[in-house]
């Protein structure tokens, strides 16, 4: 569950047609990535264009295009009704609830994109040959299904099943139409990311513009624990290293050599480095996960795109409800980043035993964490307080630890001390004694 976000959408009619006008947009830029631009490279399932490329979205074919097929999407009265029955049904949306939507509305979405863009590059005629396939998702009366069982809050596992069951039906259909002459495709990566993968693909890649992707590093505030040493210490042939902890402001910190602070202008990001104290945050444990209101922590973002495109109608007269959470800006980044705190150092129950704390490095402008040297952290040899071996280290391997420590420290003038692990039968716990191989190490 490391990865794990708990997002909810609930919001005015307005935020729901801003998120399936992002839908679109983002199937509308691959399909015509793929079709025009250039059919030759494969889509990167783990990278969609969900940021918007102003550049491609003002280029005046997307516009023309991109207004016909919003337009023609909202037309069918079957998919026009989402946005207010899911605003007027004050629910709560979770990930997976979203994902059978998208998964539901899907083929009618690419069908659409389909026949708009062959219409503008390969005639009307050629458009004209899918209105099969369109007449077909149109008259599927799967729609109000969806929004009914889902909107009702009160559906079984088996109605979703069932729901699924109907969309494969769909797909089934659909794949025969593809593989006509008329629809056949040489990229077949790229055909079956658009035509059946796409909803699961795209809800993999939406939490994105929530929060920026960050670095951890993990520590616990036991060695007492034998799952610990199994999982994380090679079932005891490996060491356990102690810190000392400073205390800045009522935080617990570790004193490392990393990035300090990040300069952002619009051509670069300047990282600057020195040694300073790093929170280390306290893991909390439960089975209830942050909730993340989706409409309302688009913090990647900025604010003229979530004003002009993600929470208004598609010319700009009017604007969601949700605008206000973002004013002002300073109480809303207050709580933005108190979220992603609880998002970062939350886990489930039964990891509990860890006793985890966590310090960790957030990208800013760009991906700080692709450049390997931004990932380091180094900390000083004197806050290295002590090592404790494993029990199955052996002695020649612990002699070779603590030559290597002692050269360090014989530059610092300072000692680390070393203990042994061993399993007390009087405490019945993990407990430390003194290493004698330390008597005998060069």
């Amino acid at each position: 569950m490391e990865k794990y976000m708990n997002v909810v959408w609930q919001g005015d009619a307005i935020a729901f047609q801003g998120l399936f006008k992002h839908y679109l947009y983002t199937l509308t830029h691959l399909y015509f990535s793929a079709s025009v631009r250039n059919p030759k490279q494969d889509i990167d399932a783990n990278n969609l264009p969900i940021f918007l490329d102003i550049k491609v979205l003002e280029a005046p074919e997307m516009q023309d295009m991109f207004k016909d097929i919003y337009n023609k999407f909202f037309a069918f009265s079957g998919v026009a009704q989402f946005p207010s029955k899911m605003a007027a049904s004050k629910k709560k949306f979770t990930i997976d609830e979203m994902g059978l939507i998208f998964r539901g509305i899907h083929l009618y979405a690419y069908t659409v994109i389909d026949i708009v863009i062959k219409s503008y590059f390969l005639g009307k005629n050629r458009a004209n040959a899918l209105n099969e396939l369109y007449d077909m998702v149109t008259h599927w009366d799967g729609y109000n299904q969806i929004l009914d069982v889902l909107t009702s809050g009160k559906y079984s596992a088996e109605q979703i099943e069932e729901a699924k069951t109907d969309f494969v039906i769909q797909q089934q259909v659909h794949r025969e139409l593809l593989n006509k002459d008329l629809y056949k495709d040489h990229n077949t990566h790229n055909i079956s990311l658009l035509t059946f993968d796409f909803p699961e693909v795209y809800m993999r890649n939406i939490t994105k513009l929530l929060y920026n992707g960050y670095c951890i590093a993990c520590f616990s505030g036991t060695y007492q624990n034998e799952p610990m040493w199994a999982h994380y210490a090679d079932s005891e042939k490996g060491v356990c290293l102690q810190y000392k902890i400073r205390h800045n402001n009522g935080e617990k910190c570790l004193h490392l050599y990393s990035i300090s602070n990040i300069i952002v202008t619009e051509k670069e990001e300047k990282i600057e480095k020195n040694f300073h104290d790093v929170p280390a945050f306290r893991v909390l444990y439960s089975n209830e996960y942050p909730e993340i209101d989706f409409f309302t922590s688009l913090g990647v973002l900025p604010m003229p795109i979530i004003q002009n495109f993600w929470l208004c109608n598609y010319d700009k007269t009017a604007f969601s409800s949700c605008l206000s959470s973002y004013q002002p800006v300073e109480r809303w980044a207050v709580e933005y980043h108190k979220q992603a705190m609880n998002h970062i150092c939350t886990k489930a129950q039964n990891w509990s035993y860890e006793q985890e704390y966590r310090i960790f490095q957030r990208d800013v402008f760009s991906a700080l964490s692709e450049n390997e040297e931004n990932r380091f952290a180094t900390y000083s040899i004197t806050d290295l307080e002590s090592i404790i071996f494993g029990r199955n280290v052996s002695s020649e391997e612990k002699r070779k630890i603590i030559n290597i420590i002692a050269s360090h420290c014989h530059e610092k003038n300072h000692n680390v001390k070393f203990y042994d692990l061993y399993y007390s039968t009087i405490t019945k716990k993990l407990e430390l004694r003194k290493c004698v191989d330390i008597l005998t190490a060069n």
